[in-house]
């Protein structure tokens, strides 16, 4: 007589609760990395997609006008000329840039919206004493665009100087790397991270893990 035995294996109630609970321990461990991963990427991809437009706009703007790089587009007298930036802005080099939406910001700030959610606040000032120049404060999010906000994590400092787009101010061009991470990482007070772009773009538009992510606490985080 041939005997057959059925064996069957399972797991008790107490088996797939332990390792439920350790699979959870590992997921709340490993996530917000994973999520703060994705975040840099996203900021330095948008980033670059931003100074690759904007650069990219201003060249073809001047090739069609028949302007030379390094001329400057405005005069001391255009410092806060609200209605000189949106004139130059939609007959110029917004002609070549898809937006959605633009508006005045307290009748000085004009800001603009991208149809992938991001934008920029902009207005006409000073860099130095004599020379007039575009500021443009890039958001990740349109949500996050003001006035002066460039806190290295949701809004970048870009600047227009003598008829060429580049990331923050003229003189970070000459920072080494080690003093653009310090300087992004130190900022001129709340919200005044200025180099924090340029060294995103050194790094070949990368967020390392020695930028200062964790160190930028944005206005929502310090509240």
């Amino acid at each position: 007589m041939e005997h057959h035995l059925n064996k069957y294996f399972g797991f008790t109630l107490a088996e797939v609760l332990i390792t439920l609970g350790i699979i959870g321990v590992v997921a709340a461990m490993t996530m917000p990395s994973l999520i703060q991963n994705y975040q840099k990427r996203q900021t330095a991809v948008r980033l670059e997609k931003f100074y690759s437009i904007m650069s990219q706009a201003v060249l073809q703007w001047q090739n069609d006008e028949g302007i030379i790089t390094g001329d400057s587009m405005f005069t001391l007298e255009d410092v806060n000329n609200l209605e000189k930036l949106k004139n130059w802005f939609n007959n110029g080099i917004g002609k070549y840039i898809k937006t959605i939406t633009d508006e005045d910001e307290h009748g000085k700030y004009y800001k603009v919206a991208f149809a992938d959610g991001s934008g920029f606040s902009a207005y006409i000032g000073r860099y130095g004493a004599l020379e007039p120049v575009v500021y443009f404060f890039y958001c990740t999010e349109y949500k996050y665009c003001r006035y002066e906000s460039y806190d290295g994590k949701r809004t970048f400092l870009f600047t227009l100087y003598k008829g060429k787009f580049i990331t923050s101010y003229p003189a970070s061009d000459n920072l080494t790397r080690d003093e653009l991470i310090k300087k992004c990482k130190v900022g001129n007070g709340k919200d005044r991270r200025h180099d924090c772009a340029r060294l995103i773009q050194v790094d070949g538009w990368e967020i390392r893990k020695d930028y200062p992510w964790n160190q930028i606490l944005t206005e929502d985080e310090t509240d």
